[in-house]
């Protein structure tokens, strides 16, 4: 009797350690199913926690904010591959590739460097041809965060400015109209604007071209007052001037024609015309890289360089893609200020491009050679 108890105690020994064993599988089961990331923040510079942090993962959509001591988790994951993005204001975004398997903790751990705020001009010289009174240009916020104050100053009584100072917010551009009295002026003057803003300045040259005094007691005997001497009988009063050795296109299809080149002052105007035979093109250029050396060696940066394409007063900027239309010409204007009054002509100028679709350029490059202006 008392062996066939022990018997029955130890079936039901066994059946309780089986139902244990079974249990326990079912609830690994259920968490090796989903993974989590679980991570903290410290500030580059000083290894310190970073609190207010706004963590965000992607694919998924679930966002979570660091505490006080820097640390966030992202739970209930499906296994995978995932990119936790990192962002506060006055700190560059951040982000992370992080792979998450079920039933494991990923370190999503990051750091956050400090961003400036900094001021870039959208253009380094405005030029005012006979007649121009108004123009404009863009003081430009390029820093990774916050806002950024600025300022201009002028010595001339000739020139206003509006406004003569600012806030930008982080990415965004304020425009500033410069306006000239022509009442004042009776000869080509020159002068420089001073923007400065967050420790830095810099300057926008302003040359203006005096208006053309009238000549008294009116018409010459005999001239039609109707026609003017100088003008085109084919009716196109355009002028054309300078010279240019070579183009070289970034494709056999898409045909560059040279038009003018022109100075004044210390700025060189070169006009031409880009048609595209292939199918729609869209293109981003490299501005930055984009530079052009005269025959005494000196170069002139692309990034201060102004490049035109159609009819607009917005110049292209590395942001910013161009799209070239099959079979339309468009005609191009590229401004380069601050050229070398020992400079007799360009030796080279190159258009750089960063990325093109639906396809891609066989050269990155148009080269224009030997460039001569009027």
């Amino acid at each position: 009797m008392e062996a066939k108890a022990r018997r029955l105690c130890r079936a039901a020994c066994m059946a309780c350690l089986a139902l244990m064993v079974l249990l326990a599988g079912c609830a690994k089961d259920v968490v090796e199913t989903t993974g989590s990331i679980y991570g903290i923040v410290n500030d580059a510079d000083n290894g310190e926690p970073v609190s207010g942090v706004h963590v965000s993962l992607n694919p998924g959509g679930l966002t979570a904010n660091t505490g006080s001591d820097g640390r966030y988790e992202l739970s209930g994951l499906e296994p995978g591959q995932y990119t936790v993005q990192v962002a506060k204001t006055g700190y560059k975004t951040n982000s992370k590739r992080i792979n998450v398997v079920a039933g494991q903790e990923a370190s999503g751990d990051m750091v956050l460097e400090r961003g400036e705020a900094r001021i870039r001009l959208s253009t380094s010289s405005l030029s005012f041809a006979e007649g121009e009174t108004s123009k404009t240009f863009e003081v430009m916020n390029v820093g990774t965060s916050g806002d950024v104050s600025w300022s201009i100053r002028k010595t001339d009584a000739w020139l206003t400015v509006d406004p003569s100072q600012g806030t930008t917010g982080q990415g965004k551009n304020s425009a500033v109209v410069v306006t000239i009295d022509r009442s004042q002026i009776t000869e080509d003057v020159s002068t420089n604007l001073l923007v400065e803003g967050d420790g830095e300045s810099m300057s926008v040259a302003v040359s203006v071209k005096a208006d053309e005094a009238e000549e008294p007691g009116g018409e010459e005997p005999g001239e039609d007052p109707g026609e003017d001497p100088g003008d085109d009988p084919s009716g196109d009063d355009e002028e054309e001037g300078g010279s240019c050795a070579s183009v070289a296109s970034w494709d056999s299809e898409v045909d560059i024609e040279f038009l003018s080149c022109t100075r004044f002052a210390g700025t060189v105007e070169l006009r031409f015309t880009v048609t595209n035979h292939r199918e729609d093109w869209q293109v981003w250029f490299n501005r930055d890289k984009s530079d052009a050396i005269d025959n005494l060696g000196n170069t002139y940066r692309g990034y201060y360089t102004e490049i035109y394409v159609g009819d607009t007063d917005l110049f292209v900027t590395n942001g910013n893609a161009v799209t070239f239309l099959q079979d339309v010409t468009y005609q191009c204007r590229v401004v380069i200020p601050d050229v070398s009054g020992e400079a007799e002509y360009l030796q080279r100028w190159d258009w750089l491009i960063s990325s093109s679709d639906p396809w891609d350029a066989p050269e990155e490059r148009m080269t224009f050679t030997e460039i001569r202006w009027e």
